[in-house]
C-alpha cells in the first residue's frame, strides 16, 4: 500500500510538471538544405549544413509563475536520424535575444514567453559531408527523416521542458549557391 501510495504521488507531480509547462514549436524556417558552390567561391561556414530558425513559445499552462533561470540555462535540439538519438547542446540560453542580460525571466499563469534562434543543426554531428570535388552538398533524405523528430529542450538547473510537435515548417534558400567573385 505504501508503494502504491508513492507511485500515484511520484506520477501526478511528474504529470503535473510535464503538462504545466510546454514549449510550442510555432515554426521552423530551413535553409541551405542544398548547398552548390561554384569553383573559385567561398563562403565562411559554407560547409556546416543546413541552418535551421526556430520560433518557439514557452507556455505556462499552471496557476502559479513559472521562473526560467536564463543565466544558467541552455536550449537542446534533440533528432533522430537512421534510429541513432542525436542532441545539440550548444545553444546557450545567454546568447539568444529574449534571455541576454537577465538572470531570471518570470512567465505568469496561462501565458507564453516567445523564444526565436537559428543554428546549423548537423554542426558537430557525424552527419555533415565533405566533397573537396565537387562542392555539393545535399541534405534532403537527412532533413525528411529529422524534422519530424525533432525537439527543443529547455534545461536549467531546476527546469526541464520538452517541446512537442511542430506547427509549421517553412523553407528559405532551399538550394544555396555560392557564387565565384567576377
Amino acid at each position: 500500500m505504501f508503494r502504491l501510495f508513492f507511485s500515484v504521488l511520484f506520477f501526478l507531480l511528474f504529470g503535473s510538471t510535464l503538462f504545466g509547462q510546454n514549449i510550442n514549436i510555432k515554426k521552423i524556417n530551413v535553409s541551405r538544405v542544398i548547398t552548390k558552390i561554384e569553383k573559385g567561391a567561398w563562403e565562411e561556414k559554407q560547409e556546416e549544413g543546413p541552418s535551421v530558425y526556430f520560433e518557439l513559445e514557452i507556455e505556462n499552462n499552471t496557476n502559479s509563475v513559472l521562473t526560467l533561470n536564463s543565466s544558467e540555462s541552455e536550449f537542446d535540439i534533440l533528432f533522430k536520424f537512421k534510429g541513432k538519438a542525436y542532441i545539440d547542446t550548444s545553444i546557450v540560453s545567454m546568447a539568444l535575444i529574449p534571455f541576454y542580460d537577465k538572470k531570471e525571466i518570470c512567465i505568469k499563469p496561462n501565458e507564453k514567453y516567445p523564444v526565436k534562434f537559428s543554428c546549423r543543426i548537423l554542426l558537430g554531428t557525424n552527419l555533415l559531408k565533405f566533397d573537396s570535388v565537387n562542392k555539393y552538398y545535399d541534405y534532403t533524405e537527412e532533413m525528411l527523416q529529422i524534422l519530424p523528430t525533432l525537439q527543443i529542450q529547455y534545461v536549467d538547473p531546476k527546469l526541464k521542458i520538452i517541446s512537442g510537435r511542430i506547427e509549421e515548417v517553412g523553407t528559405e534558400h532551399y538550394i544555396y549557391i555560392i557564387k565565384a567573385p567576377k
